[in-house]
């Protein structure tokens, strides 16, 4: 797979002195270093450039100074300065159309799914990428590859039933540039980077530390991207996940876990030369806007704290709220069981549970008590109803991520529940649609449910049955938990914390058979090529 080699993107940089006129703003950012703090690249602005009115401000705080470095005509660093800089896009109008090809091998919802996927499309000999152009996909490696290969490869795919596989086209007439006025004068350019001498920057509406690239990207179009010591990464990742108001020992749990993700996966954006996303296709990460002292207290005091087992940092993944029992790793993704992410009953006395069989589900959904979320999260148990009009409108714009050869069909007939995991979510989900030949039925299995149907909340749920007369119109989804449910329930968290856990005792409770270690302590495992 190609991927960004870890150290090749550990950069050692100054740490440096904030003066800054906003009270809310912390006087300094933490100094990176090479081992136990390392910079990041975050895609802060992804997909910039789309459209031809795109801009982005960037402002450098008062009394100080924005440097620009872009290479000149012959290819030569050039560098300009100014307090301030809006970055556009004019279309140039290219000599000759460019055609545009890629093989996308499978689309996903979660990069989880897409990462199991490219190591199995490895092991039959095809090299690969993975890419988010909007959901997340596989591609057959650009620069490997021939038009004539691709076309070998998908003839392959057919013949194996694989009908995920298909051929990506595009003509091109323009291109877009980066485009900026300084000193009076315009320049066109497809890369700029930009520091401060403050050492932070107003970049769009956020705060962020650091220096920011503007750069292309594999669809055409540019990122944004902020390149920052992890510490500090961290405080614009830990109060937008877990709030403020958290418990202290809850926000303690969250810094591990947000340190631990975010090296897990430097891998993630390796198409697009930079490393980690800033919404929850990674962790949500706002800059220096809305930092807490309380969350910055946290950070600071688990500062390098990792989470591992048996000597490798874990996919550290988490989830807003579990419904009362966490799911195991393979009842979302694809890809090899995690020992440390099996199901979990969210109460401080667990015990365990199956609730793989109808009538177990149903008695786990009508308990709301002595679970740790109760009280604290409105989606520990929620229903919603949907006509099979909206789910029909669902399925028929997110269709073309499926990688699924559906007939023409006018809408949904039915849907039923085929298997169930441990944990009580959906394996399988039967969709009987409506077509001109009767009725042609197919399989979702696990997190295609929500990228066929986003409106769910989660894959734990049943299906109640509305009707008109005799007629069936919809179904209430009977459901629990908000999001994938794998790991740490931030709410669940919440109320072990209250109960007296610390963080350690929190992140035991989650991830059975883990270890907290330093990074400053122990040879971690740190290469993004290996398998999760």
């Amino acid at each position: 797979m190609s991927v960004l080699p870890f150290w090749s993107k550990v950069i050692a940089s100054l740490g440096v002195l904030v003066s800054s006129p906003f009270p809310s703003l912390p006087e300094t950012v933490l100094a990176a270093n090479s081992l136990t703090n390392p910079e990041l690249q975050v895609g802060i602005l992804q997909r910039f450039g789309e459209e031809a009115a795109d801009q982005v401000e960037i402002l450098a705080p008062q009394g100080s100074q924005l440097t620009l470095s872009f290479a000149d005509s012959h290819g030569h660093t050039q560098t300009e300065q100014t307090s301030r800089v809006t970055i556009g896009i004019v279309n140039q109008a290219l000599t000759a159309p460019e055609q545009v090809e890629r093989l996308i091998l499978s689309s996903h919802k979660a990069f989880e799914s897409a990462y199991a996927s490219a190591l199995e499309w490895q092991e039959r000999g095809i090299e690969t990428e993975v890419a988010q152009p909007g959901e997340w996909q596989v591609w057959a490696e650009r620069d490997r590859y021939t038009s004539a290969q691709y076309q070998q490869i998908l003839r392959y795919a057919q013949d194996q039933g694989l009908a995920s596989t298909r051929l990506f086209q595009e003509e091109r007439s323009t291109r877009p540039l980066l485009t900026w006025t300084v000193n009076n004068y315009r320049y066109h350019r497809n890369r700029i980077q930009i520091s401060s001498d403050a050492g932070w920057m107003r970049v769009g509406d956020y705060l962020y530390a650091g220096n920011v690239t503007i750069q292309p990207n594999a669809y055409g179009s540019y990122t944004v991207v902020n390149t920052v010591p992890l510490e500090t990464y961290l405080r614009g990742v830990v109060p937008h996940e877990i709030g403020p108001g958290a418990p202290t020992a809850a926000i303690e749990a969250q810094a591990i876990l947000a340190r631990t993700y975010a090296l897990r996966n430097l891998h993630r954006f390796a198409t697009d030369d930079y490393q980690l996303c800033a919404n929850t296709h990674c962790q949500v990460y706002r800059g220096l806007s809305d930092t807490t002292a309380r969350t910055d207290v946290a950070i600071e005091k688990t500062a390098g704290q990792v989470l591992t087992f048996n000597g490798d940092l874990i996919d550290a993944v988490y989830s807003s709220t579990n419904g009362g029992i966490s799911a195991a790793f393979e009842d979302i993704w694809e890809g090899d069981p995690r020992p440390y992410l099996q199901p979990v009953v969210d109460r401080l006395d667990p015990g365990s549970l199956d609730l793989s069989q109808p009538q177990s589900f149903r008695q786990f959904l009508s308990e709301n008590q002595g679970f740790n979320e109760v009280g604290l999260s409105r989606f520990f148990r929620w229903q919603k109803p949907l006509t099979l009009a909206t789910l029909s409108e669902q399925l028929r714009n997110n269709e073309r991520f499926l990688g699924m050869d559906l007939p023409v069909w006018q809408q949904i007939a039915g849907l039923q529940v085929l298997q169930r995991s441990a944990s009580g979510r959906v394996q399988q989900l039967q969709v009987d649609l409506q077509t001109d030949r009767g009725l042609h039925s197919f399989t979702l299995e696990k997190e295609q449910i929500r990228l066929a149907f986003p409106l769910l909340l989660s894959t734990m749920f049943a299906l109640e049955s509305l009707m008109e007369g005799t007629t069936l119109v919809g179904y209430t989804f009977v459901g629990g938990g908000f999001g994938h449910g794998v790991g740490m329930s931030q709410y669940g968290s919440y109320g072990l914390a209250n109960q007296g856990l610390s963080a350690p005792q929190i992140l035991s409770f989650y991830y059975p058979g883990t270890t907290l270690a330093s990074l400053g302590s122990l040879s971690l495992n740190l290469d993004p090529n290996r398998p999760g």
